[in-house]
């Protein structure tokens, strides 16, 4: 998988939603070594990984991917300019899917699936 954004794992989880529709999150892990914007971010903020989250069907996600940063201390997730989080009720989903995720791709960033999940959110500057 090669791309601007140098993606180098991705990952679809379809969920239903308590009133019977479908959902899905879309996650990609990027390569930190990259020279674009993303990369450079991640970098700054001491990541050991990085990648998008993007949602599709439900009504309290962002308009647009969200940017994650695993750091060993725990996740930083940015949202676009104008956009808003994540709702509580979404969560624990994505917590969760981020655990089945992380252990998908443990053979491109072993040892993923062992840092903490919890989140602080940011916007950027």
């Amino acid at each position: 998988m090669n791309d601007e954004i140098g993606r180098l794992a991705t990952r679809e989880y379809e969920v239903m939603l308590p009133d019977g529709t479908k959902a899905k999150l879309a996650f990609a892990l990027c390569d930190l070594g990259r020279e674009n914007a993303l990369a450079r971010h991640a970098r700054k903020r001491g990541a050991v990984a990085f990648g998008l989250l993007s949602f599709e069907g439900f009504a309290e996600a962002p308009a647009h991917p969200l940017l994650w940063v695993q750091r060993t201390a725990g996740m930083e997730m940015v949202v676009s300019d104008g956009d808003h989080p994540p709702g509580p009720k979404l969560q624990p989903l994505i917590a969760r899917h981020f655990a089945l995720f992380f252990a998908a791709i443990s053979d491109v960033v072993p040892g993923l699936a062992a840092l903490p999940l919890s989140a602080e959110e940011e916007r950027p500057n």
